[in-house]
């Protein structure tokens, strides 16, 4: 009995010491500027919504207890690396494969993507709101699928699994504006989670209700937040708004008469300045500039012109939307694989210099396997993995939409995260949409590996 609690325990083990190889080399993170801004409003504890203020409210604490961001890091990696071994796990149970693809595989997928091949060490090191989202969604999906099994076979501790998930989905719904888009998904996992549907299969409005708690507690607790921590309103939407209808003139100056604020402050050089789907030309530090000095995306007549436009010309604000997205498509574009450093700082933050050989090949090692082919756009890219996503969902939707109820619901997470930058795009940084590549990535090739090794029928999920 011991030596069975042993063996089932080792596969933990391994997994957080390969988390702690991670992060030690990587010690205490990697930070860009977005990161710093955050850490000083821990420091100082004076919070704004620009980026959602709940990992700087969450780092304050621990700096106040005596920790550091290495502490948040360590988190992160070791939570990281679990939720893919227990997903990659999960799908192998789920699919009928073999007890010892079950034992062996997660651990080989964990070890294969912390290798230079794709980015995630370097994700998970990061103190960036991408990060938490890439951890949370992977959470989100095991214990979605692991909490039906449970229910099916009347396993115990349904209730702790459940608290957690809750917890999972709230944080990832806290920590990125762009993440509400998920709160239908969100309403569905909980819903075939149900008794109503569990023992019948069929709709029920009480089905629903675990889903209205949820918005419920989220929007008290998003309310509560912002009061307790007086957090100041920036509206980072306007930065969208202001970029689109910089969009719009360039792609028809007719529209000019929808947007008299924007057209009054564009440069001589606006055209060439902007960039699809990119917030630089609009703000204060982009390097080429489309508007002058004086516009203020905040403004309140601005504003009204957006709205206006909405209602006249919605087809030009689509086109626009549209672009944008493309230039996170495409792989002649140039993007940020990973933020490779912790940025000059004022606080003293540095990384581990003992260890900066090692970290210092590694980067190269990554930088390098990206300019392939096959790793740019295998993993350099999400293309490949949102047409992956999609054919998945259509076959497990066509052959088994009864059956497979919560997989097609978990396979709707990263396509619909990956369509949140559709509505709303403010650069084509690689990282915005790693959270949903990673997941589609770890079920994908889970899954195949399921299918080849199974040795009895699939179990309904």
């Amino acid at each position: 009995m011991k030596d069975s609690k042993i063996m089932r325990a080792l596969p933990f083990v391994a997994v957080v010491f390969i988390a702690l190889i991670v992060w030690a080399i990587c010690y205490p993170a990697f930070m860009n500027g977005d990161s710093l801004v955050q850490y000083n409003q821990a420091l100082t504890g004076n919070y704004d919504d620009w980026h959602p203020p709940v990992m700087a409210i969450i780092l304050h604490y621990v700096l106040k207890l005596g920790g550091g961001i290495g502490f948040i890091t360590l988190l992160q990696t070791v939570l990281g690396c679990l939720g893919i071994y227990l997903l990659s796990k999960q799908v192998l149970q789920l699919f009928g494969a073999s007890e010892k693809t079950k034992c062996y595989f997660p651990i080989v997928l964990l070890v294969f993507l912390l290798t230079p091949v794709t980015p995630l060490a370097f994700h998970l090191m990061a103190f960036i709101k991408d990060t938490w989202v890439v951890i949370g969604l992977v959470w989100i999906a095991y214990l979605a699928l692991h909490l039906v099994q449970i229910k099916v076979n009347k396993l115990k501790n349904y209730k702790f699994f459940y608290v957690l998930l809750f917890i999972a989905m709230l944080l990832v719904m806290l920590v990125r504006h762009n993440a509400i888009v998920l709160i239908p998904v969100f309403v569905l996992l909980l819903f075939f989670l149900s008794d109503a549907y569990i023992n019948t299969g069929k709709f029920h409005v009480s089905g629903i209700m675990p889903g209205v708690y949820y918005l419920a507690i989220y929007f008290i607790l998003s309310i509560q937040i912002n009061a307790a921590f007086k957090v100041t309103k920036t509206h980072p939407e306007n930065q969208v708004y202001a970029t689109e209808c910089l969009g719009v003139l360039v792609n028809n100056m007719d529209d000019k008469k929808y947007l008299p604020y924007m057209y009054s402050h564009l440069t001589p050089i606006y055209q060439k300045a902007y960039i699809p789907g990119n917030v630089a030309p609009i703000m204060w530090w982009g390097p080429v500039k489309a508007v002058d000095t004086i516009f203020n995306r905040d403004d309140t007549a601005f504003t009204k012109q957006y709205y206006s436009l909405l209602t006249h010309d919605l087809m030009a604000i689509a086109r626009v939307k549209w672009d944008g997205f493309k230039m996170m498509l495409r792989p002649h574009v140039e993007k940020q694989w990973f933020h490779p450093m912790l940025d000059d700082n004022k606080y003293g933050l540095m990384q581990n210099g003992k260890l900066k050989g090692i970290r210092d090949k590694w980067i190269d090692a990554a930088s390098n396997l990206h300019e392939t082919k096959l790793v740019h756009y295998g993993f350099g890219e999400h293309s490949l993995w949102i047409l992956i996503n999609g054919a998945m969902l259509l076959f497990f939707f066509i052959k088994r939409r009864t059956k497979n109820a919560m997989f097609i619901t978990v396979l709707l997470l990263p396509l619909t995260y990956y369509a949140s930058y559709l509505l709303a795009s403010t650069g084509p940084d690689f990282r915005f949409m790693y959270p949903a590549t990673l997941l589609v990535q770890v079920i994908t090739v889970t899954l195949v590996v399921a299918l080849i090794t199974r040795k009895k029928q699939a179990l309904t999920v």
